[in-house]
């Protein structure tokens, strides 16, 4: 007797004499994307939920867990072989309850199923495959499974086969099992480590390790598939600016010109993908999401203003103006990822055949080969991904062109380019916004109009905040996920953490008026997360307290993909102490601290963002407050914008209502409102610079 439920079934017209078969499931009224995508497949998903767990405890079957993301290429394979196959959907519906999550979405339960699947298989990935039973315990773990065996992978058939006898037929060793797994890991993740000292030793010890990992031939870390890893390339910066080893800024510099040469840039209309499936970042995984690009634009920014190299600041313009014009909607949010296939071809939207190139440019397309490596025979699969290496250098001087008249023709051909690209049919926009990825969007634009001055970005920051505080913060709780006015349930660290990040970043930048709003906005976001997700020994948790849907309160200390929310936390926190002068937050943020201290003295490598924390609460306390109005304050934060000063505290206001009640601004207004600058270090304060001269001067005496 079957027992598949829940799925319908309806013959439509007949076309070409063959019958197209409709499929509705449980996934129909969700409103993610990714959720939406599989609303048709044959296979009877429920979104996670009461529904589906009542479910199995009534049918006393094992849960099938399929966890991945909208722009994962392998997520769309594992659909089209397996899911859209009727005999594969049948074993799925006759012997388990088949549960689909949006990683994005639901991060916390994707955490926790990580951390098992690592566990059970040595390593993680999407999609991701769990069997769980029905209270939710997993007893077998893999990522992408092909239909059949292959590759050295079972199949899904025969998996699904093997665990559902095996279920049947040994149902207590599957559940005994089950719970065995589940306290064995969930007494390592509630183990804390023994607390060490926080020294420089703890971020010296990790710049090292870090160091054996250089790829010195292509740049970056390891070898394929090769990831930004853009945290790194900013701790290196500042261990090279710190300790004067040219290693760590040669690394860095390394790196930054792989990615942005690489094919892994988009060269034509900015932004970068996800990850390089090369050692030489020429072919890239082509999805492109919102977190990657707004993580590495303030590193770009970074190295523009050590290295004075004008190539950088032109990469965070691109990348910028590419998020701008690819994924913010009017609403002022910022949309999650574009994805890598098109028209169901990986990359297809980005390729090129030499012939396209030559009939749309024409006498020039010969100089833009040569530059871009162009060829007949293409550099993947028949066709070519535009990049640029040691041969492209002298395609300029062999021309006889100037670096004006080459800049200008490569540009007009760019733009011919990308006009032509905007006709092909595009891959998939996932268009849910995701608080969490907004907050790092606007300090990724707060870093580019530091560096460039475009008023564009700072107008993008401030909508995208307004948008938050207005459509997101709605009683007393952030939503982690928005689209076409829904909000999802639930809260999320990262949302406070990544948000209030960029908050700060949009209060250091934006030199308005109305820039107090920012940092209260801020603060009323450090309250509720601190009380929600933080304990009493300064561990902070993903999730707030008793989440029935979760086995446990899961906790990422390590930094994956994405900075450890936890660690950003702390980082915000300290920099909220400073500001406000509040010690409050300064207290929590150094708990956090402590917390990690012994994970941090064992695993630096992994703990990037916490160490750049522990950078922030050593170095020494600088803050630069600039007030008074006119072109001359404007020209005094320009100054400061443009210098490399990590660490940094940088507040502007322009009249002694605006924040004059605030320790840092307290005393420091001119009485006929000129504009004034204090350069301070360790709460000792040099004498008011009034020119911008003068404050020049200061900062280059720090």
């Amino acid at each position: 007797m079957s027992l598949h439920i829940g799925v319908h079934m309806t013959e439509q017209l007949e076309l070409d004499n063959q019958p197209v078969r409709q499929f509705t499931n449980h996934l129909a009224g969700e409103n993610s994307p990714y959720l939406l995508s599989h609303a048709d497949n044959p296979v009877d998903w429920y979104p996670w939920g009461n529904e589906a767990f009542e479910a199995a405890r009534r049918r006393d079957c094992p849960i099938f867990l399929s966890i991945g993301y909208a722009a994962c290429h392998w997520c769309h394979v594992m659909e089209r072989e397996s899911f859209e196959n009727e005999e594969i959907a049948r074993l799925l519906n006759e012997s388990f309850v088949s549960i689909k999550v949006d990683r994005e979405q639901r991060p916390d339960i994707d955490h926790i199923y990580m951390t098992f699947t690592q566990a059970m298989a040595g390593s993680g990935g999407w999609p991701m495959s769990v069997f769980l039973t029905p209270d939710l315990k997993p007893f077998f773990a893999g990522t992408y499974f092909p239909p059949d065996d292959r590759m050295g992978r079972p199949g899904l058939r025969r998996v699904l086969t093997e665990i559902a006898t095996t279920y049947r037929e040994n149902h207590e060793q599957v559940l005994e099992s089950a719970s065995s797994i589940y306290q064995e890991i969930a007494k390592h993740i509630a183990t804390p480590r023994a607390n060490s000292s926080l020294n420089a030793a703890l971020i010296a010890r990790a710049g090292e390790s870090l160091m054996k990992s250089v790829d010195h031939m292509y740049g970056g870390f390891g070898r394929a598939p090769k990831f930004p890893h853009a945290l790194e390339i900013a701790l290196f910066l500042r261990l090279g600016r710190r300790t004067g080893n040219l290693e760590y800024m040669l690394a860095a510099e390394k790196a930054l010109q792989g990615m942005a040469r690489g094919g892994i840039y988009d060269h034509l209309g900015g932004g970068f993908a996800r990850y390089s499936t090369d050692e030489q970042w020429l072919v890239p995984h082509f999805e492109k999401m919102l977190y990657d690009n707004a993580l590495l634009v303030p590193v770009y920014a970074d190295a523009w203003r050590i290295t004075g190299n004008e190539w950088y600041r032109n990469v965070v313009r691109e990348t910028l103006d590419f998020l701008l014009r690819e994924m913010h909607e009017c609403s002022g949010g910022f949309h999650s990822a574009v994805d890598a296939d098109s028209e169901g071809e990986e990359g297809k939207f980005y390729l090129w055949h030499k012939s396209e190139i030559d009939g749309l440019l024409g006498s020039d397309a010969e100089l833009f080969g040569r530059y871009f490596n162009v060829t007949s025979y293409g550099n993947f699969e028949g066709r070519t991904i535009l990049n640029i290496d040691s041969r492209s250098e002298h395609a300029r001087v062999q021309a006889g062109l100037s670096e004006e008249q080459f800049e200008g023709l490569m540009r007009r051909c760019r733009t011919v380019l990308l006009a032509a690209r905007a006709r092909r049919v595009r891959p998939l926009t996932d268009d849910k916004i995701l608080t969490s990825w907004n907050g790092l969007a606007v300090a990724a634009l707060g870093a580019g109009y530091q560096i460039t001055g475009d008023q564009t970005y700072m107008e993008a920051a401030a909508a995208n905040a307004r948008f938050v505080r207005n459509e997101l913060w709605r009683d007393g709780q952030l939503t982690h996920a928005w689209r076409h006015g829904v909000h999802s349930h639930g809260e999320f660290l990262e949302d406070y953490a990544y948000f209030i990040h960029g908050l700060l970043a949009l209060f250091h930048s934006d030199v308005s008026q109305d820039n107090r709003q920012w940092l209260e906005f801020a603060l009323e976001l450090a309250d509720r997360a601190v009380s929600a997700f933080q304990d009493g020994d300064g561990r902070f948790y993903l999730r707030p307290e008793n989440q029935k849907d979760l086995i446990f309160r899961p906790a990422e200390e390590t930094d994956s993909a994405l900075p450890s929310p936890g660690s950003v936390m702390i980082h915000n926190l300290l920099v909220l102490e400073r500001l406000t002068g509040q010690s409050k937050y300064g207290r929590a943020g150094e708990r956090g601290l402590q917390y990690l201290s012994g994970l941090m003295d064992d695993y630096g490598i992994g703990m990037t963002s916490a160490l750049l924390a522990l950078d922030y609460y050593l170095s020494p306390k600088v803050e630069i407050v600039i007030t008074g109005k006119g072109s001359v304050r404007d020209s005094m934060a320009a100054e400061v914008f443009r210098r490399y000063l990590p660490n940094s505290i940088v507040a502007s206001s322009t009249a002694r209502g605006n924040g004059q009640s605030w320790p840092i601004f307290k005393d420091r207004f001119a009485a006929d409102g000129s504009a004034r600058a204090f350069v301070c270090e360790n709460s000792t304060c040099r004498v008011p610079a009034e020119t911008v001269e003068a404050l020049r001067q200061q900062l280059s005496d720090l």
